[in-house]
């Protein structure tokens, strides 16, 4: 349907910086209608029932695709195109590392009806989602992004972790695939923290039983 990697390249060149996580999908929206005017892009799509929730974004052409976005921003401050851009410090990364493995879960189960594919897209400036841990032995250890693992099987707490880590994530997630982590440069600003890199985590679709095709 389209090629993440490119829809990305292009839409830096647009907006290098967002404001906030909603301006990052609603931008990614944008691009993609601006790439094929044919697509259909959905945002906050709602999940189908005992699930809850909505999916970030789902474009709709010949099939399904569905897209959970997060953009984990370290503090900073810039200007573009005259535009003052203040971004928040997203600290907990053990949380939010987590949250993405979550997603991909939720992707997971998304790309199990017939003509589904989807992925988890994150952008940040913070190396501490790229970069290999320097302690062994983490709590978060089996959620760790870093450039050139392998993420699979099931992904639980460490022994380390404390009650107040695990609070509203305590559950272990599945992950069915396997999924090697690669890192893209996104934009690079002339300032301190002004690297931003983005994970692309593809998912096919894993249709395995009967045909069945919800119409829009």
């Amino acid at each position: 349907m389209f090629r993440l990697d490119k829809i990305m390249e292009q839409l830096a060149r647009r907006r290098p910086v967002f404001c906030s996580e909603a301006d990052f999908q609603h931008e990614l929206a944008i691009e993609l209608r601006m790439h094929d005017p044919s697509l259909k892009v959905r945002l906050e799509w709602p999940v189908e029932p005992p699930a809850r929730g909505a999916i970030d974004l789902v474009v709709i052409g010949h099939g399904r695709y569905a897209i959970e976005v997060k953009y984990l921003s370290r503090k900073l401050t810039t200007e573009v195109d005259g535009e003052v851009l203040h971004l928040k410090q997203h600290g907990a990364l053990d949380h939010r590392r987590y949250d993405v493995c979550k997603d991909l879960v939720r992707i997971e189960a998304f790309c199990s009806k017939e003509n589904c594919e989807g992925g988890v897209l994150v952008l940040t400036n913070d190396p501490g989602y790229w970069r290999s841990s320097l302690r062994e032995g983490n709590a978060d250890a089996a959620f760790q992004l870093e450039d050139g693992r392998s993420l699979h099987g099931t992904l639980e707490w460490g022994e380390r972790a404390k009650a107040g880590t695990r609070k509203s994530r305590e559950a272990a997630l599945s992950v069915h695939g396997h999924y090697d982590l690669q890192w893209r440069d996104y934009a690079s600003l002339p300032l301190e923290s002004g690297l931003f890199r983005y994970l692309w985590i593809p998912v096919g679709n894993r249709h395995v039983s009967e045909p069945h095709y919800e119409s829009e």
